[in-house]
């Protein structure tokens, strides 16, 4: 496993030191300290709930934006560009290679979620509401469907350009919230006819994990743009917190994308 670590590490540092990575997870620091200062303005629970809308939209929002960014070039840019024919030619093989380049991004996301969410943790105490565990918990739920998003992406680049396996990868993100949003909706008896393929769709898609923090705060209607209140034929539906068999599935999806990255890129010229 040693060829696994040097390799992620160095793609690590080439793809960090990219302004453009470092601008996002600036933006990101900058985004929660505002996050941390807006709560700050606000009194009992209307702070914490402050301090967890501001959390919940920086990291669905920020992250995803990041989570695509680092996805959709993981492999088609360095497969034509010379990077990765460079790293076969030293005498790595295609599985190392893939596994080097999407492993660091894949460090880099995670990296960047942490420190946000450190940022918040400590202005939480420093605003006398102690360590946020409801909220730390919401971070490891956005945070796997953010790995989901950044493998669809990746998987995609091994065949499509940047763009285009941007847009795949944000697609699959949205099904996966779909899916769980119209399961719950039809288990509510909201759906009517169309119980059958909520249901079809629920059990093969990857599903959004909802954590407990943002369901309570989606029921109540102050989650923000991070889980605005779900309406069907005027009925809202109450999405409740995955359970662990939702967590283990997209967990499996993510494995699926991980090994469709290699499988993609294993017919594909490299220069």
């Amino acid at each position: 496993m040693s060829w696994l670590l040097t390799l992620v590490t160095l793609e690590a540092r080439r793809v960090a030191r990219r302004p453009w990575v470092q601008v996002g997870v600036a933006a990101g620091a900058a985004l929660a300290v505002v996050a941390v200062v807006v709560a700050a303005t606000h009194e009992g629970l209307a702070r914490e709930d402050a301090l967890r809308r501001g959390t919940a939209s920086l990291l669905l929002l920020g992250g995803l934006a990041l989570a695509i960014a680092l996805g959709s070039a993981a492999l088609n840019r360095d497969a034509t560009g010379g990077h990765f024919g460079m790293l076969l030619g030293g005498g790595a093989s295609r599985p190392q290679v893939i596994a080097g380049a999407v492993g660091a991004r894949l460090v880099i996301l995670v990296g960047a979620l942490a420190a946000w969410t450190v940022i918040v943790q400590a202005g939480a105490l420093a605003l006398g509401l102690g360590l946020d565990g409801p909220l730390a918990v919401h971070a490891l739920a956005v945070g796997e469907g953010l790995v989901l998003a950044l493998l669809a992406c990746a998987a995609a680049s091994a065949i499509v350009a940047p763009a285009a396996a941007g847009v795949f990868g944000a697609s699959v993100y949205v099904v996966a919230q779909a899916a769980v949003n119209l399961k719950a909706a039809a288990d509510q008896g909201l759906i009517g006819t169309a119980d059958a393929g909520v249901s079809f769709l629920y059990w093969i898609s990857p599903r959004a994990v909802t954590s407990p923090m943002i369901a309570d705060m989606q029921f109540r209607d102050v989650a923000g743009p991070a889980a605005p209140r779900v309406e069907i034929n005027q009925n809202t539906v109450i999405v409740p917190a995955a359970e662990w068999d939702t967590v283990v599935w997209t967990l499996a999806w993510c494995v699926l994308l991980a090994l469709v990255c290699v499988t993609g890129l294993r017919r594909r010229p490299v220069n």
